[in-house]
């Protein structure tokens, strides 16, 4: 009987100290109203949103053409001077039994030089382009968050507008969200207020 009692009493001490650890640290307080957008859909469908994209677009297609342009020209010098040593190559196969033996040393080591040096542009047009590549992408990225924090300004209004009309506390971003009611999806009101509507 006595170990029921205990056994009673310490069922009964962890329901209310669950109970009270419970109400103590409600998620929201009573009577908190919410709701929740889809940034990235705010992000596509808004005015703003649609012309950052299209200047970063804009942006990345230019240093494309820029990329294609240079590579174009350092592989065309490549092929110029990889002819070059085509030529002397075939030269000294075809003369080699007519050359004397001071133009055909001559000819190997302008060969050799033209070899060494064609070896040393393909390196530095491979270290060229990964730096053009790497300039490019750093000034698109720098667009980007420019971009981002332009947008970011214009939406700080708009979510105060739209939670103040629908009179609520807490917005959510759908990224964060494993459910919500369809009713509380709050993404066009923000895209409509940040069109002006």
């Amino acid at each position: 009987m006595r170990f029921a009692i205990r056994a009673a009493t310490a069922v009964s001490f962890v329901l209310a100290a669950a109970g009270a650890a419970t109400a103590q640290a409600p998620p929201f307080p009573p009577g908190t109203k919410y709701g929740y957008i889809n940034l990235q859909r705010v992000l596509a469908e808004s005015n703003v949103g649609r012309t950052a994209s299209t200047r970063v677009q804009e942006l990345t297609d230019t240093k494309l053409a820029e990329l294609q342009s240079r590579q174009t020209t350092l592989q065309g010098q490549l092929t110029s001077s990889e002819q070059q040593l085509v030529e002397l190559q075939q030269r000294l196969e075809q003369g080699q039994n007519v050359m004397s033996a001071q133009a055909r040393l001559s000819l190997q080591r302008e060969i050799s030089r033209l070899q060494l040096e064609f070896q040393r542009q393909t390196q530095d047009a491979q270290a060229e382009m990964e730096r053009v590549s790497q300039d490019a992408d750093a000034e698109v990225a720098e667009l980007r968050q420019e971009l981002q924090l332009e947008f970011e300004q214009q939406l700080a209004p708009a979510l105060d507008q739209v939670a103040t009309e629908r009179q609520v506390d807490l917005i959510f971003n759908v990224e964060g969200l494993i459910w919500g009611l369809p009713a509380l999806d709050l993404t066009q009101a923000v895209v409509d207020r940040l069109n002006g509507r």
